[in-house]
């Protein structure tokens, strides 16, 4: 079913829950966000801001113990939270298809990159002849920007550095011509030039194929380099969301100016200085507060007792906060 209007994703109200019989742990708390198709989104927090478990949450691929519950999350025109298993399975790996931050991990080692690639493109068609199949891996490594293809077919994860085996899997990722790519982390593990090359390749497939992005990170400057828009998260929750270019000449949450004063401080070298103004912050009771954010933040204060909701501040910004200027 394809949607009229151009929206490919629109998660409402969504919550997830680790549950065991020893703990419980609510690791996404009412959060909403929508994409639009060709649209770019970045998922922005610290380790355990929960943006990693939204982003599986919204193709249910969460283990068993974790509860999933939304008021609706219906991706291009389907309703996932109605759909069985094997209708589901067929959106999986063909509409939507994931990324991660340590590609060899998830490439068979013991399987050569053509096969597995050859493997892949014909579970997607089964008309396809293994010839074609493998013609076609030559040119998806080739759209990748692999310039000797047809060794790098012969070779095995293992014998591939890091940032020639993310192109790998970013080929195998969009053999299907997906509509979806949830990138979780993609660039972590990689140096920094080549995590430049991995974000403009990214960017370049996103126009060629007409793919939306769901990118997953800590670092607000990757995200700046690729998003239309970001949801920064903190704590399960989003304490702000907001046109990308608004995130970074308007920064309004205190985590959000946080995060920024941290890439810049990291670009500079004043980390020291830094991590000295972060362990000052904070004025609020524990034990007390209410916002999750207040033990650091230097505006707290008596109304942080009470939780703060997100509300509009202007026409694309949505802020978490009260001390919103």
């Amino acid at each position: 079913m394809e949607v009229e209007n151009g929206s490919l994703l629109d998660v409402q109200n969504l919550n997830v829950t680790y549950k065991s019989t020893i703990f419980r742990v609510d690791a996404v708390k009412d959060v909403s966000l929508t994409m639009e198709k060709g649209e770019c989104i970045a998922i922005v927090g610290e380790s355990g801001s929960g943006k990693s478990t939204l982003a599986m949450a919204v193709m249910k691929l969460l283990p068993p113990y974790a509860a999933v519950t939304a008021d609706k999350i219906m991706f291009n025109g389907v309703d996932i939270l109605k759909v069985n298993d094997k209708e589901l399975s067929k959106i999986r790996g063909k509409d939507v298809t994931v990324i991660f931050q340590d590609p060899i991990s998830y490439l068979n080692p013991i399987i050569s990159v053509g096969d597995q690639m050859v493997e892949s493109l014909s579970s997607h068609n089964d008309k396809i002849t293994k010839k074609e199949a493998y013609e076609q891996a030559i040119d998806l490594l080739k759209k990748v920007r692999i310039a000797d293809p047809e060794r790098i077919l012969k070779m095995y994860p293992f014998q591939l550095s890091g940032g020639m085996a993310q192109r790998v899997f970013i080929a195998m990722a969009v053999s299907a011509n997906p509509k979806l790519l949830i990138a979780d982390e993609p660039t972590t593990a990689l140096d920094l030039t080549i995590q430049a090359q991995i974000l403009k390749l990214l960017n370049a497939l996103r126009k060629e194929f007409n793919l939306s992005i769901m990118l997953i990170t800590h670092d607000l400057g990757l995200a700046s380099y690729i998003a239309d828009r970001i949801y920064v998260m903190f704590n399960g929750k989003v304490v702000e969301e907001d046109l990308a270019e608004g995130i970074f000449s308007k920064p309004v949450h205190p985590y959000t100016q946080m995060l920024i004063a941290s890439s810049q401080a990291i670009y500079h070298g004043r980390t020291r200085e830094l991590s000295k103004t972060i362990s000052e912050m904070g004025k609020v009771e524990k034990g007390r507060k209410a916002c999750d954010f207040a033990d650091r933040c230097d505006k707290a204060s008596e109304a942080c007792y009470t939780e703060p909701t997100l509300v509009k501040y202007n026409e694309t910004k949505k802020v978490r906060c009260w001390f919103v200027e």
